[in-house]
């Protein structure tokens, strides 16, 4: 005869719900602390050279943060402008050789700024990354009156998935854009290192979803990967650089993930020479 199991008390019910809850919560804030470290890496120094051939500019975001970028004018005859969106260890300000050589091209660039990075306020998040995205351009059209025909939008790594989502909000009527080592969704790059997408279970994480936003961008796409990355794996970017619709990519031989290939300097600014005169 079998002994029936006591019946739980309301006592331990709520105990054991409490302890479920309690389990979720400290697993979200475990995977989303970890999500930021692995993302994230807030400087607040800034390059010494910048200053020598930039203004800094100021601009705020829809939800009220105050960012702080470079802006670097053209020498000479005006012929487009740059909006550069950089990876997560830089800042803005490390970028100004860029920005030096293309002012002397007849380009003004934007060095635009993270929340958390420079001298900007907040805490960078994968949700804020896109809004400081739109305020970039947002800046660029309404205070900097850029006409969209004459802007690129520019990104490298971080920065390219902050570039995807600036072509296909706010930009999406640009000459063109460059991508350079980014990666097809924050899931995806969850399974590289972990071998599962955990990031499923942080509403965060949706966020920065080139694979679901790159056959929405219509403009001309320059997109460089090494096929040496040793951070996003070159797969992630020939599996992304399929889903533009108006795509050149470009593998860079033995190119790791800060490419400094001279070869991929001639074909930008090759690219900026076609889509924006």
């Amino acid at each position: 005869m079998t002994t029936p199991l006591p019946e739980m008390t309301n006592g331990r019910r709520l105990f054991h719900a409490g302890l479920a809850i309690g389990i979720l919560v400290a697993g979200h804030f475990v995977m989303s602390s970890v999500l930021s470290m692995f993302l994230f890496h807030p400087r607040s120094d800034e390059a010494p050279g910048v200053a020598a051939v930039g203004e800094r500019v100021r601009y705020v975001t829809d939800d009220g943060v105050h960012l702080s970028g470079w802006w670097v004018a053209a020498r000479g005859e005006r012929r487009r402008t740059l909006v550069y969106f950089h990876g997560n260890g830089d800042t803005a300000s490390d970028v100004w050789p860029w920005a030096d050589l293309l002012a002397d091209r007849g380009t003004d660039v934007l060095l635009a700024e993270y929340r958390g990075y420079g001298q900007s306020e907040g805490t960078p998040t994968a949700r804020g990354i896109e809004r400081d995205a739109d305020a970039a351009i947002r800046y660029l059209l309404d205070e900097r009156h850029v006409a969209p025909s004459s802007l690129v939008v520019q990104g490298h790594s971080l920065g390219g998935a902050a570039a995807i989502a600036a072509l296909a909000g706010p930009a999406s009527g640009a000459a063109g854009g460059v991508i350079e080592s980014t990666f097809t969704s924050l899931h995806d790059m969850a399974r590289v290192i972990v071998g599962l997408p955990l990031t499923r279970l942080l509403p965060d994480a949706y966020a920065l979803d080139s694979a679901a936003r790159a056959p929405s961008i219509h403009v001309p796409i320059l997109h460089v990967h090494g096929d040496r990355d040793e951070v996003i794996p070159f797969e992630l970017g020939q599996r992304l650089g399929a889903l533009f619709p108006r795509e050149r990519f470009i593998r860079v031989p033995g190119g790791t993930h800060n490419l400094g290939d001279p070869m991929v300097t001639r074909e930008v600014l090759a690219f900026l020479e076609q889509v924006a005169p």
